[in-house]
């Protein structure tokens, strides 16, 4: 018989076979006919500005200084993804202003729309963008390409991760993932806003949304994303396998709430 003591000490030399199974304190719950409670994998050994871990830092704590130069200015180009300002000095170090808001307005005549775009990657004169948005949209709609000369001013710190995506790939998450393999575009299950809730004081907040499926398709995992848009997809925190990959037919709904634990 051995004592407790030589237990702990033979466990603690005993070597793990396989990747150790983390999890982050994240919980999707999937309410379908078949659904099952699973948790999320943090993507944390994603590179560049890709994870959760850099999502979290600069969150947290506040992203690039707000004092850098031409945090606000005039621009000198826009594209449907772009703004330039040739005569700025974006930071780029640290993966720079990715993730980071930018607004636009009209420029000084008062000519041009107001849009806002997440930044994706930066050069020291030019913003790349996911998309410009409309900020009358509760979800996430696209807006007008800025003027040209537009008047803009960057917002530091981080957009949220509120996008909610689906893909029929069957791969087992990976914690080096960065994006969703043959994440679903159409067939009624395009990237879309979820809808958040949390209540005072509480160790949690809800993301929701309900896809209504146009075409066959089984859904075999899922991720939650900072961007509109797959090509730009910005950071991937986290994603899950379904457990019981649900078949849905053109009609049939699938509503995923996903239980984020702070």
């Amino acid at each position: 018989m051995r004592s407790v003591a030589q237990a702990a000490r033979r466990e603690s030399r005993r070597k793990l076979r396989g990747p150790s199974p983390c999890y982050a304190n994240f919980q999707t719950t999937h309410n379908g006919k078949r659904g099952k409670c699973r948790r999320n994998l943090s993507t944390t050994t994603a590179s560049g500005y890709t994870n959760i871990l850099d999502w979290l830092a600069k969150a947290m704590g506040n992203g690039p200084s707000s004092a850098f130069a031409s945090a606000q200015g005039a621009a000198t180009a826009s594209s449907a993804t772009s703004m330039t300002n040739s005569g700025a000095t974006f930071p780029t170090a640290g993966q720079g202003l990715a993730g980071c808001i930018v607004v636009a307005g009209p420029n000084s005549s008062g000519t041009g729309s107001k849009v806002y775009g997440v930044i994706t990657s930066n050069t020291a004169t030019v913003l790349t963008v996911d998309q410009w948005y409309d900020p009358t949209s509760t979800t996430g709609a696209a807006g007008t390409t800025p003027n040209a000369t537009a008047s803009y001013v960057i917002v530091v710190g981080q957009n949220p991760a509120a996008w909610m995506a689906l893909t029929t790939d069957a791969t087992a998450p990976s914690t080096a993932d960065t994006t969703l393999a043959s994440e679903l575009t159409t067939g009624g299950f395009a990237r879309a806003v979820g809808t958040w809730a949390h209540t005072a004081a509480a160790t949690t907040y809800t993301l929701v949304h309900t896809w209504t499926a146009t075409a066959t398709q089984t859904i075999n995992r899922e991720a939650q994303f900072g961007a509109a848009t797959t090509t730009a997809g910005g950071v991937m925190p986290f994603e899950s396998a379904e457990p019981s990959p649900p078949t849905l037919v053109s009609g049939d709904t699938i509503q995923n709430t996903v239980t984020i634990t702070i």
